[in-house]
């Protein structure tokens, strides 16, 4: 038997053509809002501006974590974010921070996909 402890997003955002994208402070402002929108906590945050270009945000939540990674020659941004929680509500916040990130990105196109992490329950003994 398995239950789950959280959800995992990837998403991956193709064709951004927004200035946000090459700017690593209003690129963080637009993480953290997208990530508060959804209604994630932030802790802790962690940033890397790469010296020829692109950038990598770590983000500690109260629910778990998040990261950012760009790379603006190609105008693809990927971000992980990981959740625990019941799933219905992990679920729809991680689409509200989709909706909300993909938007201020002027993402042309994207792929979300969610996977369900658990553990399992350990046998009962007899």
């Amino acid at each position: 038997m398995m239950y789950t402890t959280g959800i995992s997003l990837l998403l991956d955002l193709y064709d951004c053509t927004s200035p946000v994208s090459h700017d690593p402070d209003a690129l963080e402002r637009v993480f953290v809002e997208a990530l508060q929108s959804a209604g994630f906590d932030r802790i802790e945050h962690l940033s890397h501006q790469f010296p020829v270009q692109g950038m990598t945000f770590i983000t500690i939540l109260q629910q778990s974590h998040a990261a950012l990674h760009t790379w603006p020659e190609s105008r693809f941004v990927s971000v992980d974010v990981y959740s625990c929680g019941e799933p219905e509500a992990v679920r729809s916040a991680l689409d509200i921070f989709c909706s909300h990130f993909a938007q201020k990105l002027d993402a042309g196109r994207m792929n979300a996909r969610f996977i369900e992490r658990g553990l399992e329950t350990p046998s009962q003994s007899k």
